[in-house]
C-alpha cells in the first residue's frame, strides 16, 4: 500500500506536490503535511531533488496562502456566508480569531497555522482583519519555512533509513495505520461539510 502511494506521487511529480501544498495552504481538507513528508522521502530515493521540491512546495504554499488572504480581504462577509461550511469558518470563530490576531499577529499567523482547523482559516481571517499584505506574507513565510523544513526533513530522514526499515515486518502495519489516519482526516472533513450542507 505504501509503495502504491509513493508510486502515485512519483507519477504526479513536482506539479502534484505543488498542487497538494496549494490546496493545503488555501485551507481545504487536504493532508499537505503528509504529502510534503512523502516528497522528502522520495528525494532520498532519487525521484526528486530535495532543494527543488522544497522551493516548489514553498511557492505552492505562499500562493495558496496569498489566495486565501486576498479572498478574505476582497470578499469578506459574503464569501464566509456562502463557503464557510467548506473551510469551517463560522462567525464565532472569526471573532475569536480576530481577537487573537489583534493580541499578537506573529503568534497567530506563525503558530496558528500549525493548529488543525485553526490553520485552515488563518489566512482568511488575516485578510478580513485588515493586516497589511506585507506583514501577512512575512509571518506566513516564517511559518512556511518551519513547516516545510520539519516535514520535508522528516521524510528525507525516513528515506535515508528506508532500506533498513523495509526489512522490518511491522512496516506494513505502520503503512496501513498511516493510510487509515490520512483517510479519517480527509473523510472527517468531507462528511462534516456534507452534513452541515444538509442541516
Amino acid at each position: 500500500m505504501f509503495d502504491k502511494i509513493l508510486g502515485i506521487l512519483s507519477s504526479l511529480g513536482l506539479p502534484g506536490v505543488f498542487a497538494g501544498v496549494f490546496l493545503e495552504a488555501v485551507g481545504l481538507p487536504f493532508p499537505g503535511s503528509v504529502l510534503v513528508a512523502l516528497a522528502g522521502f522520495l528525494s532520498k530515493q532519487g525521484e526528486f531533488n530535495i532543494i527543488v521540491a522544497w522551493l516548489v512546495s514553498l511557492l505552492g504554499y505562499l500562493l495558496g496562502s496569498l489566495s486565501a488572504f486576498m479572498i478574505g480581504r476582497q470578499m469578506g462577509g459574503p464569501f464566509i456566508k456562502k463557503w464557510s461550511r467548506y473551510i469551517r469558518l463560522t462567525p464565532e470563530r472569526i471573532d475569536k480569531a480576530q481577537e487573537l490576531l489583534q493580541k499578537s499577529a506573529p503568534i497567530y499567523i506563525i503558530g496558528g497555522r500549525f493548529v488543525p482547523t485553526v490553520g485552515n482559516v488563518t489566512p482568511y481571517v488575516a485578510g478580513i482583519s485588515g493586516i497589511s499584505v506585507v506583514k501577512f506574507l512575512i509571518y506566513d513565510m516564517v511559518h512556511a519555512l518551519l513547516w516545510l523544513t520539519i516535514f520535508l526533513g522528516a521524510g528525507a530522514m525516513l528515506g535515508s533509513k528506508w532500506q533498513r526499515l523495509a526489512d522490518n515486518p511491522w512496516l506494513e502495519w505502520v503503512a496501513i495505520g498511516g493510510s487509515l489516519l490520512v483517510s479519517v482526516y480527509v473523510f472527517r472533513d468531507l462528511l462534516s461539510v456534507h452534513f452541515k450542507s444538509k442541516g
